[in-house]
């Protein structure tokens, strides 16, 4: 299950959809999803004609979904009533499924900080839009009962509830709101907030803009203060648009992931006036070079190496030791699972199927392997045919001397166990001679993942820190408390790659208390589309 969740799960190319209205829906015989905006009067009967179906409406905006073959679509642009047709665009989680070897995030905006302040975000509902999540999760659960108080399914796909099938959700949701794990440490940012759930993506991490926008109205009937989208897609939505306009102008404060591209184009909904614009950062504060930049950028969270709760059981987790001195390690993707305590054999490059000097001529032993020159499928394939059990692979990237990286074997296979290690852990194992070493994959119900989807989720949270340090303050007020307490990075000032910086939960706690309600934050925004915060 966790190879075929990653498989499901690179995430990071985001469709950019033809802007033809003909071409881009449906075959003409076929039935499309669209939307469509009435003009001033009309109402939805006024689009009743052969061949179209009306799926949602929401009047606040005056718009409504349709289903409609593209010829019929086409006709409809005609309507008197019509103002406009346009595609119902696909929207995809913003993450990026990899192993890593940071527990940084709550350190890098000072949650615990936040908390010895006494914000730990009681009393702010969060909504998050995004593949479900697992019910049965520890993370969500506090003195036995479950902290999700309430969940919907938007996706037209069988599920009857918002369980994930994917667990894209589930890390998003830990990120924000996870409760004490395994190792006594929690995961979530902002631990006491009432967690509402929207399952706007299917299994495979994609879903519409009409279904999640029927999600974000969800969340704000349930009387969300925070509605988090850790997805996007690139086409722009005037639909889209207004709505977000009339949820912010509600007093929802909506926060969405910027895209993985890495390049300087515009996700949707990130890139709306209204909607919070969120890069990711690595655990050195530097911008992640997945994560897209350009003017709509508004604040920066932690993206990197993020560690958190993953459906029960689908992640994979690796241990490496030697004589007894645990390393931070990172399994390779498609790495075979089980235990192994042997003797430690230097194997060097593994370029060749005499590589390993020293093996024992019987018996288990464990693979000592250096990264470069050849891929780590073809190193591993020589040295099991040298007889090792497992194998260790220090990174050579003394740049980042400790990231254990984030490796794969290619493809399923018979691997034996294959661990990654940092270039300053390989020098530290190797600096008093080879001993015995131990090495573990095995599943887990945490993982390690990567993308500005994960960024999102740690602003989300912050944001709902300092809310609740002061309740009455408006969206507007928090849009403004969090860009004036942010880390600046980069050039000074707002940027492309960091907006007005990195989240510090801590700062802008003390600033939402010293903040009057309505006065609009003591400042930090400024300027762009007509948003006197953007």
């Amino acid at each position: 299950m966790p190879k075929l969740m990653r498989l499901l799960a690179i995430l990071s190319a985001i469709m950019l959809l033809s802007s033809s209205l003909v071409s881009a829906a449906a075959p003409q015989s076929a039935k499309g999803s669209y939307l469509v905006g009435l003009k001033p009067g009309a109402s939805a009967q006024a689009l009743a004609g052969a061949g179209v179906e009306v799926a949602s409406e929401w009047p606040s905006v005056n718009a409504v979904q349709i289903r409609a073959s593209a010829a019929a679509a086409a006709a409809l642009a005609k309507n008197p009533n019509v103002a406009y047709v346009e595609e119902d665009a696909e929207r995809k989680a913003m993450g990026l499924y990899n192993d890593g070897t940071y527990t940084w995030g709550l350190q890098a905006v000072h949650a615990p900080e936040a908390w010895a302040l006494g914000a730990t975000g009681a009393t702010m509902k969060v909504c998050i839009l995004d593949t479900g999540i697992d019910y049965n999760h520890p993370e969500f659960y506090k003195n036995g009962t479950s902290i999700i108080k309430g969940s919907a399914n938007f996706v037209s796909d069988g599920h009857p509830t918002a369980a994930d099938g994917n667990g894209h959700g589930t890390h998003v949701a830990g990120t924000i709101a996870g409760q004490l794990n395994a190792s006594g440490s929690y995961i979530g940012v902002a631990p006491n907030v009432e967690l509402y759930i929207g399952r706007v993506l299917g299994d495979d991490g994609s879903g519409s803009t009409s279904g999640i926008m029927n999600g974000a109205q969800w969340c704000a009937d349930q009387g969300a203060n925070i509605i988090s989208m850790s997805l996007g897609g690139g086409l722009k939505s005037r639909t889209e648009d207004n709505f977000y306009t009339t949820l912010y102008n509600g007093g929802v404060l909506v926060i969405a992931a910027a895209g993985n591209d890495g390049n300087n184009r515009i996700s949707y909904p990130a890139g709306y006036a209204n909607v919070v614009s969120v890069a990711a950062v690595d655990s050195n504060l530097s911008w992640a070079t997945f994560s897209q930049y350009n003017s709509d950028v508004e604040l920066a969270g932690p993206g990197v190496g993020t560690l958190s709760s993953v459906p029960l059981g689908t992640g994979v987790q690796g241990i490496t030791e030697e004589d007894g001195t645990a390393y931070a390690t990172n399994p390779l993707e498609f790495s075979g699972t089980g235990s192994i305590t042997a003797p430690l054999v230097e194997c060097g490059l593994a370029d060749s199927t005499s590589s390993c000097t020293g093996a024992p001529a019987s018996g288990a032993w464990i693979a000592m392997i250096d990264r470069g020159v050849i891929a780590f499928s073809e190193k591993v394939t020589n040295v099991m045919a040298q007889g090792a059990s497992a194998a260790i692979i220090a990174n050579n990237d003394t740049a980042a001397p400790d990231d254990a990286g984030s490796f794969t074997l290619g493809a399923a296979g018979n691997w034996i166990p294959t661990v990654g290690v940092s270039y300053n852990s390989g020098m530290a194992i190797r600096s008093g001679g080879l001993g015995t070493g131990y090495v573990s994959v095995g599943s887990w119900d945490y993982a390690y993942f990567q993308g500005t989807s994960m960024a999102t989720p740690h602003v989300s949270a912050v944001a709902a820190l300092a809310w609740s340090a002061n309740p009455a303050l408006t969206n507007v007020d928090m849009r403004s408390v969090l860009a004036a307490t942010a880390m600046d990075l980069g050039a000074a000032g707002r940027d492309v790659y960091y907006g007005y910086g990195l989240v510090q939960a801590d700062a802008a706690v003390t600033q939402a208390l010293a903040t009057t309600p309505g006065s609009g934050g003591g400042g930090g925004g400024g300027g762009g589309k007509g948003n006197p915060n953007k």
